[in-house]
């Protein structure tokens, strides 16, 4: 999975979400949960692989009993479509199941895949914007700054004996202005080092499109297409 090209996976891993999405096929999901969570296994250490799991379960049974207590029944003749369960089990059983073909979609994604090779491969493969690309990797590498920041300013409030909700405009305001802030001095260290939008770019590694990327984008969709057009399970 790391040797794939990333935006060839991600293109790929977000199709088959949004056609998992699109229906309720408790076999495509096992399938999906099966392959995927094999993978992240690979890729992750065993104890954030058990800290997903435990996530997702929790995400899932919530969504099964919502789906087992609010699913209008629909029979015909009497008889149940598919499997030998009641419809509101085989429903509540594939929205869960749902969530964790989500889950690990995902997590085999973000497992296998760094965001600077991520950005890089989207600015050569579908020509994003440079601006664009160095600003997505501002605000995640700015991010992690935010909480320490919330803290220290709600710190402050209570050394001054004064309290704050947790989305007061006491705390947000500080968050805010140090944002701005923080953006400005960036643009300022990128244009002080020569960065600008329209001149031509080099990329000191080069992402390209190989075919055991087109194997594994050809074999996925064909897996979620033909499970998708398999008999009801």
């Amino acid at each position: 999975m790391r040797q794939l090209n990333p935006t060839v996976k991600f293109s790929v891993i977000l199709l088959v979400g949004l056609i998992v999405s699109f229906q309720n096929n408790l076999r495509l999901n096992l399938i999906l949960v099966i392959l995927f969570a094999t993978i992240t296994a690979v890729y992750l250490p065993i104890l954030k692989w058990l800290r997903l799991w435990l996530w997702l379960s929790l995400a899932a049974i919530g969504v099964f009993f919502s789906g087992y207590f609010f699913l209008q029944e629909k029979t015909v003749g009497g008889q149940w479509y598919g499997w030998h369960l009641s419809g509101q089990t085989r429903y509540g059983l594939q929205l869960a199941t749902r969530i964790y073909s989500f889950g690990f979609l995902g997590a085999s994604f973000a497992a296998t895949t760094t965001l600077p090779a991520l950005i890089e491969s989207l600015q050569q493969q579908l020509h994003l914007p440079p601006q664009f690309a160095y600003g997505i990797m501002a605000a995640f590498h700015v991010a992690p700054l935010i909480p320490p920041v919330y803290r220290q300013t709600q710190l402050s409030l209570w050394s001054r004996g004064l309290s704050a909700p947790w989305l007061s405009a006491r705390l947000m305001t500080p968050l805010l202005v140090k944002s701005v802030r923080w953006s400005e001095i960036l643009a300022t260290a990128m244009i002080s080092r020569g960065f600008t939008a329209e001149a031509p770019r080099t990329h000191f590694k080069k992402y390209q499109i190989q075919w055991f990327d087109w194997l594994f984008a050809v074999s996925l969709i064909g897996l979620t297409v033909g499970v998708t057009f398999w008999k009801s399970f």
